[in-house]
């Protein structure tokens, strides 16, 4: 059935314009889910602030106010705690955590506005900003397993709606969210929802096109996720209120209801789940509108093998990436492959902020980074396996990364000059290490699709994502133990994490130019082949094959 089906996809167009209008409006879907994972950044950023009492303030007992009277008899206002001169020698120490009659003040623009600083998310409530960046990736990792499964059995359009359109209506809620728990509460759904829209838009596009373009098409959708980041700061530094941040990445997608009736179904998942009306229909569509004739042969190669294999098409689960041999040894190395360059790029992402300078600059410098990895995967796919540019960028990154923790504690520096030419090294270390991190990113969607058949491709993308995500949990985590002993030891772990993963990566099959595999058999057949020997299965993969012999159509 694969070979019919590619022959009936190559018949289509190579690709032809629909393919390409189709592809440019799922690649569009990336503007909503990147915006909303990286605008953490920004919302939870922490402006300079410091604790004012209500009833020991005045007018000329402000710091750096310089109509006081007696320079001596000024405030010392902290972060946190500030102690205040009464009556000439006595001293009052209040806590703004303590005190009803203190609050923080915080040193931001008529216009600026953050979670932060709305809500007073500091000192002893500070963990609440990053535990509302770890539950959006929680959210995240419920919606890779929800919808790629909902993807599989009901369609990759119907997914790819629901996950395109609910996050309008969340995102407003986001918006006008008047305390912290809602905020929190809708960001656990915006991550799910995202994530299935990222699955199914991904998926969409891989079963859209043959193997020698998918290359390709994975790489500029990557491209497509570096605009997305670029843009990122210019929003956030236009309108810096973060409600209003929310609705200028929310509300445009009110502008994608035409992809109710513009972006049609999988017509490979519609082939697999044996529905010849669509197909036929959808082929009709899209000859006309690449003005190309018919293809009379492999319709009907296809309507008189779907006769013949009648039987109803099988259910897949989760527990099908780990039921035989091969789908097992692929499905466990994914996981890993996909936690660690998660951690690796969000840690190296979130530690990039701490950088001096300018935050809105900062950050789009470190976006550009991301599109330099991007674009230069997009020549790679072309021309090279898939393995080796990952292997490649796995090893580039862990290698950056140890060489970014070693630098501190092997290279002693003198005085000022030199301290600062260290860190501009390390820096610039920790800058190639995330480069790494973000080719692999900008491969992996591809590889990943493509080691996976037909009939789990979404359930496994949605697994695998599920393992990203929780890396990006862990990252922050990994952030913290290094400010509780070395901030380099953080770094070093991060490379340990990225060179195993570099490893791994050897026991995994090249999927370039192969066919997309359809179903559980043809994966196990291949490996079989490949190895040229079926001693390599047991007894028990013989009886997991004979299970899914239903499957193969």
């Amino acid at each position: 059935m694969k070979f019919q089906l590619d022959t009936l996809i190559e018949t289509l167009g190579k690709p032809g314009k629909y393919q390409l209008g189709i592809f440019f409006l799922l690649a569009c879907n990336y503007f909503p889910i990147v915006f909303n994972i990286v605008i953490m950044a920004f919302f939870g950023f922490t402006p300079k602030h410091m604790c004012v009492s209500n009833k020991y303030s005045s007018s000329n007992t402000r710091i750096n106010d310089s109509t006081a009277l007696n320079s001596s008899l000024r405030p010392v206002l902290g972060e946190c705690i500030s102690t205040y001169y009464v009556a000439g020698v006595v001293n009052k120490t209040i806590s703004c955590s303590d005190d009803p009659d203190s609050y923080w003040e915080f040193e931001t623009g008529e216009t600026e506005a953050t979670i932060v600083s709305e809500w007073s998310l500091v000192c002893e409530s500070r963990y609440l900003s990053k535990l509302a960046t770890t539950l959006y990736f929680c959210g995240v990792m419920v919606g890779g397993l929800l919808f790629g499964y909902m993807a599989d059995k009901y369609g990759r359009k119907p997914a790819m709606l629901v996950t395109l359109y609910c996050p309008i209506l969340i995102g407003l809620g986001i918006a006008f969210s008047n305390n912290y728990y809602l905020f929190i509460v809708l960001r656990f759904f915006m991550g799910m929802f995202l994530q299935g829209l990222q699955t199914s838009s991904y998926v969409l596009v891989m079963e859209m096109f043959l193997p020698c373009y998918r290359g390709v098409a994975g790489a500029m959708l990557e491209v497509f996720w570096g605009i997305a980041v670029m843009l990122v700061a210019p929003i956030a530094y236009l309108i810096q209120n973060w409600r209003y941040i929310q609705l200028a990445i929310s509300l445009p997608s009110i502008l994608a209801i035409g992809y109710i009736w513009l972006i049609p179904e999988s017509l490979r998942w519609m082939v697999i789940q044996k529905k010849i009306g669509p197909v036929k229909e959808l082929v009709q569509k899209i000859t006309k509108f690449n003005g190309i004739p018919y293809p009379s042969e492999p319709m009907d190669a296809i309507i008189s093998h779907d006769k013949i294999t009648s039987e109803k098409a099988k259910q897949f689960s989760f527990f099908d990436l780990l039921q035989t041999r091969e789908m097992r040894k692929r499905s466990l190395v994914l996981f890993y492959l996909w936690f660690a360059v998660a951690v690796t790029y969000y840690a190296l992402l979130l530690n990039m902020t701490s950088l001096d300078g300018n935050r809105y600059l900062n950050f789009f410098i470190s976006a550009v980074v991301d599109m330099v990895a991007f674009i230069a995967v997009v020549f790679i796919a072309r021309k090279c396996p898939r393995r080796i540019p990952m292997l490649i960028f796995f090893v580039i990154g862990g290698l950056a990364c140890i060489t970014a923790g070693v630098i501190p504690f092997i290279w002693k520096a003198a005085n000022v000059d030199e301290r600062v030419r260290r860190q501009m090294t390390i820096t610039g270390f920790a800058i190639v290490g995330k480069f790494g991190a973000s080719g692999v990113f900008s491969l992996i969607f591809l590889y990943t699709s493509e080691l996976y058949p037909t009939v789990i491709r979404n359930i496994g993308m949605g697994s695998c994502a599920f393992w990203a995500r929780l890396g990006g949990v862990v990252a922050p985590q990994i952030l913290a133990l290094g400010d509780l002993s070395h901030k380099s030891i953080s770094v070093i772990i991060i490379g340990v994490i990225t060179l195993v993963a570099s490893i791994l990566l050897l026991l995994l099959p090249e999927t370039m130019a192969t066919k997309l595999p359809d179903t559980i058999l043809e994966v196990e057949d291949a490996n079989r082949t490949d190895n040229s020997d079926i001693s390599l299965h047991g007894d028990g993969d013989r009886d997991d094959l004979m299970t899914h012999k239903e499957q193969h159509v």
